[in-house]
């Protein structure tokens, strides 16, 4: 008969409980956590460096550049998770900062005005009205647990957008100077750098490593392994790498030009970012993502004619002409590009754009079934991280064919279009494309200050502008271009964290860039810092 107690656990029960609470925490994670140890021994030596709060803060900032290398290998999704905890903790750190910076070092009333000025930016309006938008999409979610708090797989959802959001409020709350940009991007570069030498060594199957050839028996020629299989670096997937890089090639061509507007351009600058812009390319092609592809040559485009109609003289001159070529050379190659001769080029896969291609029929297919949920529900749609109840309800039947091996489970639309018109609704939707809009009207009207500061300019600013008025019509080219990039190759592809990161790096950065002051200051006080 029972005496209603539990028998003691004899020594192998107690320790398999033991086991049993050690798996899947950060304990079974050596590596990991001496990542979180390493975070937490940077602000403790910036303090004893005599760094301020607020400076530290901007460390964190800057370390969280290098959340798209980090793989874990101990986890089921090693290339999620581990992104996840990096750039959460990170941020999460710099908020810390800002606040025992608030506590002990500012000034009397300075944190309310900083916070003030911030909130009046139009972008940074825009961005909280989307973030806004998310969160009521999440609470009214088909799943609200999963919309909140996602899952391994993806890591995304409400709790992840919170922190995009404080990503980009401490950007545009620390960073205020050019310079402080200027190192941002070049950690970003650092970090793209990591990413294809990580991706390098999983391609050529390097102990702990993760390639495309896992699981496959690799060519046994180099060059061969190199491009026989889609480059996909650090981040997992081929198709996350050709957007990731476009960033890269703004921050490269941003650097440039500022570099050649405040006169510091050496021979040994232009070398390096000719080199970083090749290599850029280089991997961006290994990737073989034709929507990155595609968003490359319309940034490209966006950009020639930007330059064109905002130009005069041979600038315009020369840019019409190589529009003209653009397009020549575009519908040539098209034209052709069943040709034998083009199809054996290694990323031949590139110019193999047809809406009867397997992969576009299957994007269709999806997207129908997105646009159906959102019919469903358009006003705050299914909720994120919920695509999947969409896809069981409106599935296709023609996505799965007897005897061929195809995709039929998705769980995202693959469009950032039809991703947040079904999971956010026309809400979501609607405010996210806003942030678009508000940002090309405000560049228009930047770019508008700064070519009337050119024209009222002193006479002894005239040698100024000649030496840099190329340079900056070429930096406001590069500022139309990444935007529209972004939005021709998301056309196919959705959001994730690397992607999450550049782009609201993106929206920062823009809101600190319309808010400075015109070409008149920028050319005759120009210094560079970074």
């Amino acid at each position: 008969m029972s005496s209603g107690r539990c028998a003691p656990l004899n020594t192998r029960a107690r320790q398999t409980i033991l086991t049993n609470i050690m798996i899947d925490t950060i304990f079974a994670h050596p590596v990991a956590l001496s990542v979180i140890a390493g975070f937490l021994l940077v602000g403790v030596i910036g303090k004893v460096m005599r760094m301020s709060f607020e400076k530290i803060a901007r460390v964190y900032l800057y370390i969280a550049a290098f959340t798209v290398i980090i793989v874990m290998n101990s986890i089921f999704f090693p290339f999620i998770g581990g992104k996840d905890y990096f750039f959460r903790f990170a941020n999460e750190l710099a908020l810390a900062s800002v606040v025992l910076w608030w506590a002990f070092e500012a000034k009397k009333g300075e944190l309310g005005r900083r916070v003030k000025a911030l909130f009046k930016k139009p972008i940074a309006i825009a961005v909280t009205i989307f973030v806004a938008m998310f969160q009521v999409a999440t609470i009214f979610a088909y799943d609200a647990y999963a919309a909140f708090w996602s899952n391994y797989e993806r890591g995304e959802g409400g709790f992840m957008m919170l922190h995009y959001y404080l990503f980009f409020l401490l950007l545009l709350f620390l960073f205020t100077e050019e310079r402080q940009w200027k190192h941002f991007f070049k950690m970003s570069l650092i970090a793209a750098g990591l990413v294809c030498l990580y991706g390098l060594g999983g391609n050529y199957s390097l102990n702990g490593f993760i390639g495309p050839w896992a699981g496959a028996t690799p060519p046994t020629n180099w060059w061969q392994v190199l491009v026989g299989n889609r480059f996909q670096g650090s981040l997992g997937n081929a198709a996350y790498v050709g957007a990731y890089l476009l960033f890269s090639m703004f921050y490269i061509g941003y650097l440039w030009t500022s570099a050649k507007m405040a006169n510091t351009l050496k021979k040994g600058h232009i070398w390096a970012y000719s080199i970083m812009l090749a290599a850029a390319l280089f991997f961006f092609f290994l990737s073989a993502t034709r929507g990155a592809f595609l968003g490359l040559m319309a940034g490209i485009f966006a950009a020639v004619v930007y330059v064109v109609f905002a130009s005069k003289g041979k600038v315009r001159k020369w840019g019409a002409v190589i529009m003209g070529v653009l397009i020549i050379f575009a519908l040539f190659v098209y034209a052709n590009r069943r040709d034998p001769i083009l199809q054996k080029i290694p990323e031949g896969r590139l110019l193999q754009i047809s809406l009867q291609d397997s992969t576009a029929q299957t994007r269709l297919w999806v997207w129908g079934e997105a646009w159906q949920g959102f019919l469903q529900k358009p006003i705050t749609g299914w909720g994120p991280e919920n695509f999947t109840a969409v896809y069981d309800k409106f599935f296709n039947p023609k996505f799965y064919t007897p005897g061929v091996n195809s995709e039929t489970w998705f769980d995202r639309a693959h469009s950032i279009y039809f991703d947040y018109l079904s999971e956010t609704g026309i809400l979501g939707f609607l405010s996210y494309f806003g942030i678009f809009a508000v940002l090309f009207v405000l560049l228009s009207k930047k770019f508008r200050r700064d070519d009337d500061a050119r024209t009222e300019q002193a006479q002894g600013a005239e040698t100024a502008l000649k030496r840099h008025g190329t340079a900056l019509r070429f930096q406001q080219a590069l500022l139309i271009a990444i935007p529209v990039a972004y939005l021709v190759q998301g056309i196919a592809i959705f959001d994730v964290l690397p992607m999450y990161i550049s782009t609201f790096g993106m929206f920062a950065f823009m809101a600190y860039y319309v808010g400075t002051k015109g070409v008149a200051h920028e050319l005759n006080h120009h210094h560079d810092n970074g």
